[in-house]
């Protein structure tokens, strides 16, 4: 290589570099978002399972409550309020809601299992709030498993949680990420999968992976703006590609 070219060369070193812009944000049209549900969705089949929790047999279905747990509940409501307070705390599976979620381990998963269970007292004060309730341990087909509240609504993932503006979406996100954060639960693997929009506020699910919990206060509060952030530039992907798939109208 002569001298000229050698020249050449560390003048284009000397350059600064070139970088490719990032795609352009996606933008439906303006208006409000409606669901326009798919007629030929799959409908999943129910499952009849049983177990003990405490001092009472279970058959979970998808069935109304039993006659003996409706009268029990009865009883107990026209109890003084400290008395109900003292049963609810040392029979609690004589006073579970009528909809429950069993979350099982998963193979392998003992300390995240641990690590959920662990997170759930941590955060009880946030129960039936921001995170499920959760009643206790038992075992389900000879596997552990967290027998929590049945949330309902809509998860941020699926075409029916994705009609929220997305201002919304972060007032609301960022309302339930501060109140894990004061707690300083922060869920490690972050995705709209965990995280249902319940009426007017979202809850958080899932705490088998988190971050570490000693972290400082400014931290925490850093993390919570990029985590909502985060959640939100993926809230309006999803979004886009449902709209753009036909799963979600705009009435102009």
């Amino acid at each position: 290589m002569d001298q000229q070219n050698i020249s050449e060369v560390l003048a284009k070193l000397r350059q600064p570099p070139v970088f490719t812009p990032a795609p352009p944000r996606p933008r439906r049209p303006p208006g409000r978002l409606r669901l326009d549900r798919d007629p030929h969705a799959p409908v999943h089949s129910s499952q009849t399972i049983r177990f003990r929790f405490w001092t009472r047999f279970i058959q979970a279905t998808a069935t109304p409550p039993s006659v003996v747990q409706t009268l029990l509940g009865l009883f107990v409501r026209r109890l003084p309020s400290f008395i109900q307070t003292w049963f609810e705390s040392w029979f609690p599976e004589w006073n579970l809601p009528f909809q429950l979620s069993l979350k099982r381990q998963k193979e392998g998963w003992y300390e995240e299992f641990e690590m959920e269970k662990a997170a759930y007292v941590t955060l009880q004060p946030l129960q039936g709030v921001f995170v499920p309730r959760c009643f206790g341990q038992l075992r389900c087909d000879n596997t552990r498993a967290l027998l929590l509240s049945d949330i309902g609504g809509e998860c941020l993932a699926t075409p029916a949680g994705s009609l929220l503006e997305t201002p919304e979406l972060r007032r609301l996100l960022s309302e339930t990420l501060t109140a894990l954060g004061q707690f300083r639960i922060l869920q490690d693997d972050v995705k709209l999968d965990n995280f249902h929009i319940v009426g007017d506020r979202i809850m958080a699910v899932d705490f088998e992976r988190l971050q570490n919990q000693d972290m400082p206060e400014d931290k925490i509060a850093i993390d919570v703006k990029a985590t909502t952030y985060w959640l939100a530039r993926l809230y309006e992907w999803n979004q886009y590609s449902f709209w753009e798939d036909g799963f979600i109208k705009v009435d102009r």
